[in-house]
């Protein structure tokens, strides 16, 4: 990755000058929205080293002195020891500094998001020159290099810290993963049979790969959570990256780095990612009976995975095929369509195949559950700015989809009839068709809160770029001139952005009081094993301390869990609910874990529609048959036992 050091500068230059300008606004906003505090020395420090950088960078830029000796008188030269050590010591600083910034510096829960990008995008610089002293590349591969870095370790880091030991669950349904995951192994946990998840069932299928070795903690579980978050999506971008071939291993790393950080945007879950694994690794024009295995393969995953990702393996087969083969070989339409359409067509029913598959052996005898994600309400709005997303799924996608688009149009300047229209028709068909399904599957309530449901769209844009980024799309005539993007769009739009969302990402590690936790667990436990005695124990939230047995010698009920419940309550499912009503209503369970239940009903707030459901059909139902007894206020934990006089309609 060459550039001369001007270009380099320039470049550099022009994004801090724009980050500041940005963050000058961004800050002076908040102070104003935090009661005038324009008057504190550290704002007014901050303000000041935005303006100072604003006003050197335009004057860099516009003066007239326009020859290269400035840039050169730049260059870091010089291979001594010193040099490596402080390039490490440069390289590994800027850490804790960053972390400095995005908790300490301002006193905020939520500093301004700019404030925090100016101080990496300066720290990366840092890091540049560290890196530049270490390995004497050029300012471009240093820098680049260095915002990869920093962008995959912070993006590692949210994925590892909820690794802790902490016995009730993180979110409402964080724990109630590794519950699900348990069930393929239910004789062996449980010792009984349990049906499977009736949703995701690839992805509880690898979570229980966990307790092939025997009983695991939920430490252990989460941490092979956040392997298979880490590891699915570096071997997707590493495959690409090997299929396509890369000479340089600075161009490697940017690919590989980029495509890394690209996925993490929806972000693309680990199960789904499987299906683009096997179509990356097996699908080839030229070799036929493989890559109809691998469309079988993976389809057949998907089937067993979400409906609206039966078409997607076969489709990023498809697009592999318009990219590496050219329409002039075959020169016939028909001819041309023949492998398109073979394999759409065995996708599909292999897809199909898959989810017959697992109904059959999952055990449910309601099945009308697998169709709730049909019956739900679509919310419109959710494409734009509101609570449950204040982004919006519109604005991010398009904040997510203009880079790779950008880079995509300078690569292809003038060079547009390198590709047969047939070939650009299939690709961007395809995209379309994914980017509108995956809009319109955000608008289902349970949906919008970030771009996961767009996640088939940005596989399919993350392998469209990295094929010409790698100049490995297969021309109709002459190949495609080399590799030739500005530098304004490699560091500015394809990096920087993938690496911002894992910046927003990041929160402080998890600390608990353990003497609390362990005393909540205690009474709990207690408290439970007393009324197991009498008959049955309802987990609806944190059925995990069964899976791991935090709370043995209690038998595990297989209805009426939060994610479950929620799906059924926000579909509709009239049928589940009412036999949930009628269990209430019969007292059928002697206790009952949840949370404190609340029956207001609100139109804001995040997820408010589907709170209000909650609130409507399961929290009113319950409050109404039971009663809390035992409240652990600092888990958010209740156990209800029914009232000896209902107050019920």
């Amino acid at each position: 990755m060459k550039s001369s050091p001007r270009q380099f500068w320039q470049t550099f230059i022009t994004l801090s000058v724009a980050i500041s300008a940005a963050a000058i606004y961004q800050t002076e906003q908040q102070t104003q929205a935090l009661f005038n505090i324009r008057s504190r020395i550290k704002w007014v420090v901050v303000m000041s080293v935005f303006i100072i950088n604003l006003a050197a960078g335009l004057y860099l830029l516009l003066r007239r002195d326009k020859n290269d000796v400035l840039w050169k008188k730049l260059e870091i030269t010089g291979t001594g020891i010193f040099q490596k050590i402080l390039g490490i010591f440069l390289l590994i600083i800027a850490f804790p500094i960053l972390w400095y910034l995005k908790f300490d510096a301002f006193s905020l829960k939520d500093p301004p998001s700019l404030i925090f990008i100016w101080g990496w995008f300066w720290l990366a610089f840092l890091q540049a020159a560290g890196l530049k002293m270490f390995a004497r590349t050029s300012w471009l591969s240093s820098f680049v290099l260095a915002v990869l870095f920093d962008g995959i370790i912070f993006q590692s880091y949210f994925f590892l810290q909820p690794v802790t030991d902490y016995p009730f669950s993180l979110g409402w349904s964080e724990a109630s993963r590794f519950y699900y995951g348990s069930l393929p192994f239910s004789k062996s946990v449980y010792g009984t049979e349990l049906p499977l998840s009736v949703w995701h069932g690839s992805r509880y299928f690898l979570l229980s790969l966990a307790f092939l070795f025997g009983k695991i903690s939920l430490w252990e579980a989460r941490l092979w959570q956040a392997f298979l978050w880490l590891a699915t999506n570096g071997l997707t971008a590493y495959i690409l990256t090997r299929r396509l071939k890369w000479s340089g291993q600075t161009g490697k790393l940017l690919v590989g780095g980029w495509l890394f950080l690209f996925l993490f945007q929806g972000a693309v879950y680990y199960h789904l990612l499987i299906c683009v694994i096997v179509i990356f690794a097996g699908v080839s024009p030229r070799h036929v009976s493989r890559s109809l295995a691998a469309i079988i393969l993976a389809s057949f995953w998907a089937g067993m995975s979400r409906v609206n990702w039966f078409p997607v393996p076969a489709m990023l087969a498809i697009a592999i095929y318009f990219l590496e083969e050219p329409y002039s070989k075959n020169n016939r339409f028909w001819r041309y369509l023949q492998k398109p359409i073979l394999w759409g067509v065995v996708g599909m029913a292999a897809a199909f195949a898959g989810q017959f598959f697992y109904v059959a052996v999952s055990g449910n005898q309601d099945l009308s559950a697998f169709s709730s994600s049909f019956t739900s309400a679509l919310l419109w709005y959710r494409w734009w700015p509101s609570d449950t997303n204040p982004l919006g799924v519109i604005p991010a996608l398009l904040l997510v989809s203009l880079p790779p688009l950008a880079v995509l149009r300078s690569i292809l300047r003038n060079h547009w009839n390198s590709l047969h229209l047939m070939r650009w028709l299939g690709l961007s068909t395809m995209l379309i068709v994914l980017m509108v399904g995956g809009l319109v599957v955000s608008t289902k309530i349970g949906g919008g809160g970030d771009l996961h449901n767009m996640d088939a769209y940005i596989v399919l844009l993350g392998l469209i770029t990295s094929y010409f980024m790698s100049a490995r799309v297969e021309s109709e005539s002459s190949p495609l001139p080399a590799l030739k993007i500005e530098l304004p769009l490699v560091i500015g739009f394809l990096l920087i952005v993938p690496v911002a969302f894992s910046f927003s990402r990041i929160t402080r590690p998890i600390q608990y009081d353990h003497m609390q936790a362990s005393n909540d667990l205690l009474a709990l436990k207690e408290t439970l094993q007393s009324y197991s005695r009498d008959g049955e124990v309802l987990f609806i939230y944190e059925r995990h301390l069964l899976t791991f047995g935090m709370i043995p010698d209690i038998a595990v009920v297989p209805e009426y869990e939060v994610v479950s419940l929620t799906e059924m309550a926000i579909s509709g499912n009239q049928p589940y609910l009412d036999k949930f009503y009628a269990d209430l209503q019969s007292h059928r369970f002697t206790a009952i874990v949840a949370r404190k239940q609340s029956i207001k009903i609100t139109d804001k707030g995040d997820f408010a529609e589907e709170s209000n459901a909650w609130n409507g059909l399961i929290a009113y139902r319950l409050l109404c048959e039971y009663e809390p007894t035992l409240t652990l206020d600092s888990s958010n934990i209740q156990v209800f036992t029914p009232k000896d006089t209902p107050k019920c309609p």
